[in-house]
């Protein structure tokens, strides 16, 4: 078949040589570092196809996270293509192709889409889309994928979505293709296509060093390279393996590494015949390829990072259109807000909206004068032992209080002289002023509503950057930058909380208008802001927990870690949105304004005007100005977004180290 690759590729096989180099693992329990590779030395040629063998431990892992720079090199070099790999790191971009163990391509998206998009990341921005659809369409031919380019990735086999992993690498024609534990989890037969894949891509020019346990189908590799215990013990050939180790299969080489010392294996590797014999050729008559493969060389500087602009774009994109691919997930995500909606509606059916509420002030000084003289009469009516005589007022009180008992019980309960007296003083306010509408349930619906909406952003946000940590990890490696990545995950996300907090407002409202068609009582208009005002307030809240469950999405290595810091989360914003507690003033008020999204929904969304009574103004004196919480919560996103580019950063800077 001719090869309908366009001119653009850089490259074909890059040069890869340890010389002398060791890795120190550090133990943060105890600040001491142990070697788990020491004194590695081997090189493979452009074009050549290694398999990485090894014992379980062996150092097999590490070698291939030293290679991507997450494992400092504590002496020696390890120079690709002559050059240092530590100083390199643009040269090289887009140069390495990885292919981890996990499948690195979004399940919810067809192979031909999931290419495409991986195409407009790792290839440049100057070329065309039709020379990137051909660039696709030549992936999909050459790893065999055409009967299932239009299938969702997560309906493919396994073999099927390491093909397509594959070639998402191979698309912008890598010098240097790693390959760890790429083939663990497939069938054997699926494991010696594979396999077979790779020889040929490797005749075509690009280095391949794989590691694999598979031992059936390394006789394909051209070179043999095993480790023990951190050690090579041997590089060459199939053949020359089972000479040196002195049996008849490969698979007897990892018992005889476990019987005997590694010093032994590694004295015997440094004084062997292999060490310096010429190149061999391989079982199948061919020499072993040593750059002799070449394809058209492109202009390096066309390899720069694509723009901001069109990262973002992919990314976006992409990210709308693997949500939308995933029909069970649309399905919950348009469910569980009308569910919810439901939820709250059914939580306050039989709540009562329109009851009156007494707003009490305290006494004026004619007022404290009648009280003080008839609680006087009533006092020694109900402490007299028998019928006072020389008060006929509380004579006849104490005839009326006699024939109820209750009242009389009540009356000389210590909490009655309490209040006459805190009345007296201006403590309590007793006497009557005016009539409102009971705030209380109306309050209590909004506050519910912004912590729905709370919760929902947590949950949306915490799984963002966790569940495909493999896949962008490794297009940090074809140049993308953090701050796109971030921000399409942003946008993503304030789409998806859009939607789903306008369905979950509009079907309260209807829920509450029907109420009110069939006679039933509804939150009151003067204690809301209204729905519009209330939908924007409650989906920035929303938004800006997720902006926060990213952080924790890019702090943790695994899901079900997130999933535990929830409740760490929506904790504290409940406690501070002034929702149960009060927050008037304070330390506490500043910490509400500055950490809590929550806090400036709930303030955004109620409204505490004139005739509120005081004990339900739990927020204390604050501006009313709708844009204040607007405003507000637009700074915590954007101090939240920020924290995630840096961690994100952060973690590139600690790797290379």
């Amino acid at each position: 078949m001719a090869s309908l690759k366009p001119n653009f590729k850089p490259t074909t096989g890059l040069s890869l040589r340890f010389d002398h180099v060791s890795v120190d693992s550090s133990q943060s329990s105890t600040k001491s570092t142990h070697r788990i590779l020491e004194d590695i030395s081997f090189e493979l040629s452009p074009g050549e196809f290694v398999c990485v063998l090894g014992p379980s431990g062996a150092g097999k892992s590490t070698l291939v996270r030293t290679l991507l720079g997450e494992h400092r090199v504590a002496s020696g070099m390890i120079l690709i293509d002559g050059k240092d790999l530590a100083s390199s790191h643009e040269y090289l971009r887009g140069r390495i192709g990885y292919v981890p163990q996990s499948d690195i391509n979004p399940p919810e998206l067809t192979v031909r889409r999931a290419l495409g998009y991986a195409a407009e990341i790792r290839l440049p921005e100057s070329i065309s889309g039709q020379a990137r659809d051909s660039a696709v369409n030549e992936a999909i031919d050459e790893l065999r994928l055409s009967e299932v380019a239009d299938r969702p990735i997560r309906l493919l086999s396994g073999g099927e979505a390491k093909r397509a992993s594959l070639a998402a690498e191979l698309l912008s024609n890598p010098g240097l293709l790693i390959l760890d534990e790429a083939t663990s989890s497939l069938d054997p037969a699926t494991e010696a296509r594979i396999m077979g894949l790779l020889r040929e891509q490797s005749r075509q020019g690009t280095s391949i060093l794989a590691v694999t346990h598979h031992l059936d189908n390394v006789d394909r590799a051209d070179k043999l390279l095993i480790i023990g215990n951190g050690n090579v013990v041997f590089f060459g050939t199939s053949t020359d393996a089972l000479s040196h180790f002195g049996v008849k299969r490969l698979s007897d080489v990892y018992l005889e590494i476990e019987d005997k010392p590694i010093g032994y294996w590694r004295e015997k590797w440094t004084t062997s015949k292999f060490l310096t014999a010429a190149p061999s050729t391989d079982p199948g008559g061919e020499v072993a390829a040593s750059g002799t493969h070449q394809v058209s060389v492109g202009n390096l500087e066309r390899l720069a990072p694509t723009s901001f602009a069109k990262q973002f774009s992919t990314l976006f994109r992409r990210g709308m259109e693997s949500m939308l691919g995933d029909r069970a997930a649309i399905r919950l995500a348009l469910f569980l807000p009308v569910a919810l909606a439901v939820l709250v509606l059914a939580s306050f059916s039989a709540t009562s909206f329109r009851g009156p509420l007494m707003i009490t002030r305290l006494l004026d000084p004619p007022e404290k004068e009648v009280l003080a003289d008839v609680w006087g009469e009533v006092r020694d009516a109900i402490d007299a032992e028998t019928m006072p005589q020389d008060s006929a007022i509380a004579g006849q009180i104490r005839v009326f209080l006699d024939s109820q008992p209750k009242m009389l019980a009540h009356l000389r309960e210590p909490s009655t002289e309490r209040v006459i007296r805190d009345a007296l003083t201006d403590r309590v306010p007793i006497a009557p002023e005016t009539e409102v509408i009971d705030p209380a349930g109306t309050f209590k619906v909004i506050s519910l509503m912004s912590i729905i909406m709370m919760i929902l952003g947590f949950v949306v946000g915490y799984k963002e950057i966790v569940k495909e940590r493999p896949m962008f990890e490794l297009e940090r490696i074809h140049g993308l930058r953090c701050v796109p990545y971030v921000l399409a995950k942003l946008f993503n996300l304030a789409v998806t909380l859009a939607v789903q907090v306008a369905i979950f407002t509009l079907c309260v409202e209807i829920g509450f208008q029907l109420r009110a068609a069939f006679g039933g009582e509804v939150p009151m208009e003067i204690y809301r802001r209204g729905a519009p005002l209330e939908f924007v307030y409650n989906w920035l809240s929303a938004l800006t927990c997720a902006a926060i469950g990213l952080i924790v999405s890019a702090l943790v290595n695994a899901t079900d870690k997130g999933v535990m810091n929830i409740p760490l989360l929506i904790t504290p914003q409940v406690l501070l949105s002034a929702t149960i507690l009060p927050i008037r003033g304070g330390i506490l008020k500043w910490l509400a304004m500055l950490f809590s999204p929550l806090y400036w929904a709930h303030r955004g969304c109620r409204s505490e005007g004139a005739g509120v009574p005081s004990f339900w103004k739990n927020l204390g004196e604050y501006n009313p100005s709708i844009w204040i919480p607007i405003l507000a919560m637009i700074a915590q996103l954007c101090v939240a977004t920020l924290l995630t580019i840096a961690i994100l950063h952060y973690q590139d800077r600690r790797k290379s180290r």
